[in-house]
């Protein structure tokens, strides 16, 4: 199944017009925002929380490149010990790279790659790809709304924990990615964000949900209130299917 993808894949691509951008798409660079979140507790409770996130995208006439990291930390002091202990920790990481069917065409085809590492999930990663179809409904200037779906190939590796890459235990399946994503321009100074994705698996079916409202401060910085939700049908004994966060943090637009 992996083999089929990426072949899939690497012949849609060498069959689509060269790679060398034109002036017109030259001109379209990239643009991008970071974004950071800082908690601390003192008092009846001690813990430390850093969140911290960076996206990218540029949008071309014939491509769309969108890059995401994501990282969360939190060290929790242990009333017994005394000790600060790790409680909480999350890495995501993805690349998707759109093909459009013509110049600033709303239909594409769509490659991504992800990888999830949630040290307290029960899992030690999930990493996926996935190659499908993709349609821009809405194009604005108020309101965004595309949609995609394909066939993708998944790895979830269940341990060792201490490790971020190597696997002693894995289950690969193949799966059905479904996505959403939903942009509205409330005003100059406010947006609001949507973003849901799906992988559907024989036994198996993963949910990340990211909502988002954000305030501009200036032409650079910007206050963002987000809740993720992050859901998992089946998982090992002693772990919650559902996590939630909640974070409010400052942008900074580039």
């Amino acid at each position: 199944m992996r083999k089929t993808l990426i072949a899939a894949s690497c012949a849609a691509i060498i069959a689509s017009p060269a790679w060398a951008e034109d002036a017109a798409e030259t001109d379209r660079g990239w643009k991008g925002e970071v974004e950071a979140a800082y908690l601390m507790k003192r008092g009846n409770s001690r813990s430390d929380t850093v969140i911290g996130k960076a996206n990218a995208e540029k949008d071309t006439l014939w491509w769309r490149h969108t890059a995401k990291i994501e990282g969360a930390n939190e060290e929790t002091r242990n009333a017994a010990t005394g000790a600060d202990e790790r409680s909480a920790e999350r890495y995501f990481l993805s690349y998707k790279l759109d093909r459009k069917f013509g110049e600033d065409s709303p239909t594409y085809l769509f490659n991504i790659a992800t990888y999830d590492k949630d040290r307290f999930s029960g899992f030690h990663y999930q990493a996926s790809y996935a190659l499908g179809l993709g349609q821009r409904w809405l194009t604005g200037p108020v309101h965004t709304l595309d949609t995609e779906a394909g066939p993708g190939y998944r790895a979830v590796c269940l341990e060792p924990e201490s490790s971020y890459s190597d696997c002693a235990a894995k289950e690969e399946d193949a799966i059905l990615r479904l996505a959403l994503n939903y942009g509205w321009k409330i005003s100059e100074t406010a947006q609001f964000s949507e973003s849901i994705t799906t992988e559907v698996g024989d036994d198996v079916t993963t949910t990340r949900a990211e909502t988002s409202l954000t305030s501009q401060i200036n032409g650079r910085l910007a206050l963002r209130l987000s809740h993720l939700l992050k859901h998992t049908s089946e998982v090992p004994a002693g772990s919650k299917k559902s996590d939630q966060e909640v974070s409010v943090s400052i942008v900074y637009k580039f």
